[in-house]
C-alpha cells in the first residue's frame, strides 16, 4: 500500500509578490498559507488584498511590525503575537490557526505565548524534515523541507545543529549533500513519496524576485502538482496540523 504523504506550502512576510505565488499554487492546484505581518521591511500587501488572498488560500501571523521575538521584551512579544492573530481576524472574518515567528526565531518563551493567543499551531524553519507536526504542550510546532532559496551547507549544518536533528542531517547527507535547493527538494520528495510523510516548502516572494527564482519555482509546484494529482494529498499547514490533530 503507498504511504500517506501530504504536500503543503508555506510562504512569509505578505509581500504584494505573494499573489504571483498564489497564482502558481492555483495553477497547479495546490494549497498553501500566507504568513502576514502588518508591516515589513519589504512592504506589504493592504488588508483589501490580505481579504483577496484570504478567499482562496489560509492566512497566518507574522507578528504586526514582523517583529523577531527574541530581541524584543517580554511583553512587546506577547503584544505582537496576540495583536497579530486579532488583526488578521479582523480583516479575513476567518479564525487564524497558524503562526510563524519572523526568520523563524523564538525560544521557549514564546512557543507558551502563542498558545495563549489561542493559536492551533507554530511554523518553524526547521529544515529538511518531512515529519508531522509534533506537539508541545497544547500547541503543534510545524517543521519544514525546502526553503525555495539556496543556502551553503554551513547553514544547513547550523539549522541540524541548533535542534540536533539528526534524522535531517542524514536525509542531507544522504541527497549528496546538495546546496541547490532544487536538488534537494527533489530528493526529500522522492524519499517522502517512498517512505511517507510531509513535503513542505516554503520561501518569500520577495526573495524569489531578487534571485532570479521565479522560473525554479514554477518547475518545482508544477512537478508538486504533478504528484497531488496521483500520489499525495495536498493541504495548507493549518488543515495538516487538524490530520495531525485527528491521528492522535
Amino acid at each position: 500500500m503507498q504511504p500517506k504523504t501530504f504536500i503543503t506550502t508555506s510562504w512569509d512576510d505578505g509581500h504584494p509578490l505573494d499573489f504571483r505565488v498564489a497564482e502558481l499554487l492555483s495553477k497547479h492546484g495546490l494549497k498553501g498559507t500566507f504568513y502576514i505581518p502588518m508591516r515589513c521591511e519589504a512592504g506589504t500587501m493592504t488588508p483589501r488584498q490580505i481579504r483577496d488572498l484570504s478567499s482562496e488560500f489560509e492566512i497566518g501571523a507574522h507578528t504586526l511590525n514582523h517583529a523577531i521575538l527574541v530581541r524584543s521584551p517580554a511583553i512587546v512579544a506577547e503584544r505582537e503575537i496576540y495583536d497579530s492573530k486579532e488583526w488578521l481576524e479582523d480583516i479575513t472574518g476567518v479564525n487564524c490557526k497558524v503562526f510563524c515567528p519572523p526568520q523563524g526565531r523564538f525560544d521557549g518563551r514564546h512557543l507558551g505565548m502563542v498558545e495563549r493567543a489561542g493559536f492551533l499551531a507554530m511554523r518553524t524553519t526547521e529544515l529538511v524534515s518531512t515529519r508531522f507536526p509534533a506537539r508541545k504542550g497544547g500547541l503543534l510546532v510545524v517543521p519544514t523541507t525546502i526553503q525555495a532559496h539556496t543556502h551553503g551547507q554551513e547553514i544547513y549544518a547550523k539549522n541540524f545543529l541548533k535542534r540536533a536533528a539528526f534524522e535531517n542531517a542524514w536525509r542531507f547527507v544522504r541527497s549528496g549533500a546538495s546546496t541547490d535547493w532544487l536538488a534537494l527538494a527533489d530528493f526529500c520528495l522522492k524519499q517522502t513519496l517512498n517512505l511517507g510523510g510531509v513535503f513542505h516548502l516554503w520561501g518569500h516572494s520577495w526573495e524569489l524576485q531578487d534571485h532570479d527564482q521565479w522560473r525554479r519555482l514554477d518547475k518545482m509546484i508544477a512537478l508538486l502538482g504533478e504528484v497531488a494529482k496521483a500520489q499525495a494529498l495536498t493541504v495548507t499547514n493549518g488543515q495538516l496540523c487538524d490530520i495531525t490533530d485527528a491521528k492522535g
